[in-house]
């Protein structure tokens, strides 16, 4: 019986903390969509899955998914390079597009790394699925996120921000997880509560019960054997070192 009580004590409080913290980030501006406009509008993409923005020392930077540039990308693009055929890259929340962010420069360029699925696929362990965007306009009262650096715990909860394709206008969605372990550049997390579809929620920040980033949403589906749905997610330590060796 003791065993029990101790047990129904500790499912009491950490239900009581998961709520408070959704709470706190449901009152956070965070999400935001990528509207992608070329210099040809025929490859435009107002609906290009989630972005964030992070501060680095004094500097803030626009984040999504490098594989977001597979949907939203010109013919002519066959690496991570625009080849100035990029017009604006506007980041604002799904539910208001009056309030926006301009990126300015893409500082993650890689004439390497091949725009398909199939080298994503055949590279997966070493694909640092980031963009890195210097900011030239911010008309947002966003607060760019803190980023977290002290390791994951196995079952500790986190928090997806942002919205799926199947997401109707409104304000950001927070979909709760758990920390199962991490393997190379990627973290593997359990849904607890998640969307309808994983679909478009590529780029969405990850962040933990004090909403400090720790990294972004990459892929996802159903374990064939558990049936749980488990999420990938590029683990914020290649990012950091990144925005770090630019400054």
């Amino acid at each position: 019986m003791k065993f029990n009580n101790v047990i129904t004590i500790s499912f009491v409080a950490l239900l009581t903390i998961s709520c408070s913290s959704i709470k706190r980030l449901q009152n956070k501006p965070i999400a935001l969509i990528n509207n992608v406009s070329y210099t040809n509008s025929k490859f435009n993409n107002p609906n290009a899955s989630n972005g964030f923005l992070v501060k680095h020392s004094n500097n803030i930077y626009a984040i999504t998914a490098k594989h977001v540039l597979m949907i939203s990308k010109t013919d002519k693009m066959k690496f991570v390079d625009f080849e100035g055929d990029l017009k604006q890259w506007k980041m604002h929340p799904k539910n208001d597009s009056t309030t926006f962010i301009i990126a300015d420069k893409l500082l993650s360029t890689n004439r390497k790394d091949s725009l398909t699925w199939n080298y994503m696929n055949t590279n997966w362990d070493t694909y640092n699925d980031w963009l890195v965007f210097s900011v030239k306009q911010n008309k947002t009262n966003y607060k760019p996120l803190a980023y977290r650096v002290k390791p994951l715990k196995k079952g500790e909860p986190l928090y997806v921000i942002g919205w799926s394709y199947k997401d109707v206008l409104g304000d950001q969605r927070i979909y709760e997880y758990e920390f199962d372990s991490t393997e190379g550049d990627y973290h593997n997390l359990i849904q607890v509560k998640g969307p309808e579809s994983l679909g478009g929620l590529s780029g969405a920040p990850i962040v933990d019960k004090r909403g400090k980033w720790v990294g972004l949403v990459t892929s996802g589906g159903e374990d064939e054997k558990t049936k749980k749905v488990l999420l990938q997610a590029t683990s914020n330590k290649n990012v950091i070192q990144f925005i770090t060796e630019l400054e």
